[in-house]
This record gives C-alpha cells, structure tokens and sequence, in this order.
C-alpha cells in the first residue's frame, strides 16, 4: 500500500507541474497581447497628440490670417471722411466710448462687465458699430476674441468727433469709477 500512496503522490505532483506550466502559458499569452495593446494605445496617443498639434498651429495661422483681413480692410479704407455720416444709439455711444478709452484690446465680456450689459447685447451692439463702418480689430489669443478700436480712427475721433457722440454720455462713462 506505501507503493500506491507514493505511485499516487508522484502522478498528483506531475498534475501540479503540467497546470503551472499551462498556467505560466496562459498568462505569457496574455501578456503578450496585453503588450501589443498597449503598443496600440502608444501609437494611437502619439497620432493624437501630433493631430493636436496641428490643430493648435492651424488655429494659429487662422488668426494671423483674420487679423492680417482686417489690417488689409484697413488699408483697403484707409482714409476716413471727416464727415462721418452715422448715428449711433445711446448704447452703441456707450460701447463705442468703452472702446475708445481702453489703450489695450478688450474684450466683450469686460464691455458687459463694465456697462452692466450681456455678453450678447455687447456683441450686437459691437456687430452694429462695425456694419455702420466704425473700424473695429479684432484680434484671438488663446481662443477669446479681443477688440480695439483702429488708431487713426481714435486719433479722428479725439480731433475733430466725427460720430458726434454725446458728451453727457461721454462724461457719465469716462468720469465713472469702473474705468
């Protein structure tokens, strides 16, 4: 009987090897294709990565590109007639004087801010200026679209108030605090 036990023992003890040996397979195989995926996800960030940055060079050139436009509609009208034929409303004045007075680009959310306006009124009341011929730029950084108004323009408009704007209003905003 000491025979069988041990015969038994050794036949159990080759069972064990052969499942490590399949098991030590198995997780080879495993690793294997784990490693081919991961070569997968490798290859994949990097293509999203490059596409990522040729998005952000693209977006770059695009706003070279609005503001060289603007600059060549500049040039296009460079000379303003000192007999500036346009009415603006009360607020167009009021947006119009905003960005008279800043000496940096601006942008629209800080025009709302500082006239107790929306985001959207500034942007209509800013479309309206530019369809009446007041020279806005316009200039993106980082995706936010900053706005001034053309020098020359300004230098006109100190000189001789060709948009004939209202000096209560004038007063009212440049003496505010807020500026």
């Amino acid at each position: 009987m000491a025979k069988l036990s041990i015969f038994g023992l050794g036949s159990e003890t080759e069972k064990l090897k052969d499942m490590q040996i399949s098991v030590k397979k198995a997780f080879e195989s495993i690793r294997e294709e784990l490693n081919v995926h991961l070569d997968t996800i490798n290859q994949n960030t990097s293509e999203v990565q490059s596409i990522y940055d040729y998005l952000g060079e693209l977006d770059s050139k695009i706003e070279k590109l609005s503001e060289r436009i603007d600059e060549m509609q500049m040039f296009i009208n460079p000379g303003y007639d000192t007999k500036f034929d346009v009415e603006l409303t009360h607020r167009e004045q009021e947006v119009f004087l905003v960005l008279y007075a800043e000496t940096n680009k601006i942008t629209a959310k800080d025009i709302a801010r500082k006239l107790g306006f929306t985001d959207e009124m500034v942007n209509r009341y800013v479309y309206n200026l530019i369809s009446k011929g007041i020279p806005i730029l316009k200039h993106f950084v980082d995706n936010q679209l900053f706005l001034h108004l053309d020098l020359k323009f300004k230098d006109l408009q100190a000189r001789k108030n060709i948009l004939k704007i209202d000096e209560s209003i004038s007063k009212q905003l440049l003496s505010d605090k807020a500026f």
